[in-house]
């Protein structure tokens, strides 16, 4: 008997700890944010349910619309509120069926092609805003029923899913950036542009989660605590008095609410003791945690993109060894073409061609030289994307019988005809001497020279990160019309102003524009190049991917005239005009899949000039990069091969 009662009392004071331990402050604060979120998907299941109900009963009056648009609203007002949560446990699931882009994809991981339809709010969003939405009623009916079933499914999944600080903290710095870049551009609501009070309801649900945590927080640095609660509450207030989407300054709320909210978060989480996923994974990450803009030159991680490690102590030497490389035409077969005949530096690493030369000056190759400045952050290369691999960049330039028109065998016996080439090789690769000259840190150190060439110093950088206190007023304006009104920010996603797709930056993306053959204004022809439906890649023969191209970066797009891939415009102005006329549909060219809005934008013609001021200035000053080599290495016994520029013109 007393064994039983002293069992039960350790049984009591086990639990009793335990409970205790439960009640902790912070796992309280985690239960409270995990209380919120089933909650938060149960009101989403209800407002869906509303949805269907109200897509059932449309009929062709106002009243019935009016209630149709408002359910939609709700529904995704809703969705928004805990999207933080639902996107960081699972992006492709809701990207698939809750909230992707209203646009035709292919199955990732899978060689074959298979085209999948969109479905969820973003095409309905579409569907909603039309002038007359009972044209419509059977697709909303089956899309509204099909986002009921896949949220539904949804849901069971995330609930038994388990929380951390840690998912919680990096899911809000995520929808920090989602909202800049995705909300308030206009990508996610691509007909009713209510950009605004849905960013207004992320915040919200942002701010309920913080406030589970501020007990905490106060008790730890009450000072960061006041400042992140008021924060908040200025960033919500500020989205709930601002009305218009065409005239909201976005500039300025990144200045003073997205990047000091992106900052703060990071620094609760230090605060709090939180793990980081640096600390957690040995793996590089894509977007700096620490950094403290959208517009930090850390932000994105070029070791991520290149798989290169650039804190490798001889990563400096693989630098200056792939420049030496970048600038020798020893590399081709004739020793007259160099990386720099077509990537010069004077012109932000392009030629100024509308394409580029081929191999002894013989016609042209079938593109032109896109920039190489920044071109590191991507996740596949080339306009086509079928390079998934800078490092293996090189390897389609040297086989090429219109490039390089070579072999990597070949380039090594010459490479091995140096001296100096030869030390500057075991030096950069003496870890790995058994591949000190060869195809692998041939190709490793062109791409760590090429991941070198990254550079966020322009007036419109040192202007958001408060380096300098002045920006072109038209600049100001122009960026404000580039991620809304003028829909460019919805391809070109910020910082880097390409089609590498926030928060996570992991996908790049091309699209149908319908560039024309010639600039005509009135009935152009659509230029034949078929793009990334000729990739090479099985899964890219999906008739949607006809025309269609890799989303450059438009940094420092001043100096890289002419445009498109096939240079079919020589000026800003030109180009801006085509986008202004709903690109090649404006024109008159028809493409069942062209992904860019058909819409004339109706841009004034000083909205025109005002986003050529901001594009302008996006140009960087690259003196900071090493250029150009003061000489090329000689080649013992081979005095033919040492008469040879160095870059430019050969």
């Amino acid at each position: 008997m007393k064994k039983t009662i002293a069992f039960s009392v350790l049984l009591l004071m086990f639990f009793a700890g335990l409970a205790s331990f439960k009640d902790t402050p912070e796992t309280e604060a985690l239960n409270t944010v995990t209380r919120q979120f089933h909650l938060g998907m149960e009101e989403i299941s209800e407002a869906i349910a509303l949805y269907l109900a109200a897509a059932q009963g449309l009929s062709n009056n106002e009243a019935s619309v009016k209630k149709l648009r408002k359910a939609h609203s709700e529904a995704r007002l809703a969705f928004k509120k805990i999207e933080f949560l639902l996107e960081y446990n699972d992006r492709a699931g809701v990207k698939r069926t809750i909230n992707g882009p209203p646009l035709p994809f292919v199955e990732q991981g899978i060689p074959d092609v298979m085209p999948i339809e969109p479905v969820g709010l973003q095409v309905l969003d579409e569907l909603v805003a039309e002038e007359n939405p009972f044209a419509e009623k059977d697709e909303i009916v089956r899309l509204t029923r099909q986002l009921t079933q896949d949220f539904e499914v949804m849901r069971q999944f995330q609930s038994k899913l388990k929380m951390t600080h840690r998912h919680i903290f990096e899911a809000m710095q995520q929808e920090v950036v989602r909202v800049f870049t995705l909300g308030l551009t206009g990508f996610d609501t691509p007909g009713t542009l209510h950009a605004l009070p849905e960013a207004k309801a992320a915040f919200e649900g942002m701010e309920a989660a913080i406030s589970a945590y501020l007990p905490i927080i106060e008790s730890k640095d009450r000072g960061l605590a006041i400042i992140l609660d008021a924060r908040f509450d200025h960033t919500i207030r500020h989205l709930g008095q601002s009305k218009s989407f065409d005239t909201f300054d976005r500039l300025d709320f990144l200045t003073k609410h997205i990047d000091p909210l992106y900052e703060l978060l990071y620094q609760v989480q230090r605060v709090l003791g939180v793990e980081t996923s640096l600390e957690t994974s040995p793996m590089p990450q894509p977007v700096n945690q620490a950094a403290h803009s959208l517009f930090d030159e850390r932000f994105l991680n070029v070791g991520f993109y290149a798989k290169v490690d650039v804190q490798h102590p001889q990563f400096e030497k693989r630098v200056a060894l792939g420049r030496m490389l970048f600038f020798d035409p020893i590399l081709s077969s004739n020793h007259e073409r160099a990386c720099a005949s077509c990537h010069q530096p004077e012109k932000a690493f392009t030629d100024g061609l509308s394409k580029s030369l081929a191999t002894e000056g013989q016609g042209h190759i079938k593109r032109n030289a896109p920039t190489l400045l920044n071109c590191v952050f991507s996740e596949s290369f080339f306009y086509d994307l079928r390079e998934r691999q800078l490092s293996r960049q090189i390897l389609h330039v040297v086989v090429d019988s219109l490039e390089f028109s070579t072999t990597y065998p070949i380039i090594i016996e010459k490479l091995n005809q140096s001296g100096l080439y030869k030390k500057m090789f075991r030096d950069a690769y003496s870890d790995n001497p058994q591949y000190s000259l060869s195809a692998y840190s041939i190709s490793d150190a062109l791409a760590s020279y090429v991941a070198s060439l990254n550079a966020f110093n322009s007036p419109f950088d040192r202007f958001v990160r408060g380096d300098t206190a002045y920006l072109d007023p038209a600049a100001y304006r122009g960026f404000n019309l580039f991620m809304g009104k003028a829909n460019c920010g919805i391809c070109h996603f910020a910082p880097v102003f390409n089609g590498t797709v926030p928060p996570l930056y992991t996908e790049s993306e091309s699209e149908v524009l319908g560039v024309p053959l010639r600039p005509d204004t009135l009935n152009a022809p659509l230029d034949p190049d078929l793009g990334r439906f000729d990739s090479g890649k099985p899964r890219d023969k999906a008739p949607f991917f006809k025309h269609s191209f890799k989303t450059p970066t438009v940094r420092n797009v001043a100096l890289t005239a002419p445009y498109m891939h096939n240079g079919v415009y020589q000026t800003l102005e030109e180009v801006i005009d085509f986008y202004n006329r709903g690109g090649g549909a404006g024109i008159g060219i028809q493409l069942s899949h062209q992904t860019l809005p058909d819409a004339p934008l109706q841009l004034s013609p000083q909205e025109q000039r005002d986003l050529i001021a901001f594009l302008h200035s996006l140009t960087d000053n690259p003196s900071h990069l090493q250029i150009r080599p003061d000489s090329l290495p000689l080649f013992e016994g081979k005095p033919e091969w040492n008469r040879r520029k160095v870059g430019g013109d050969y």
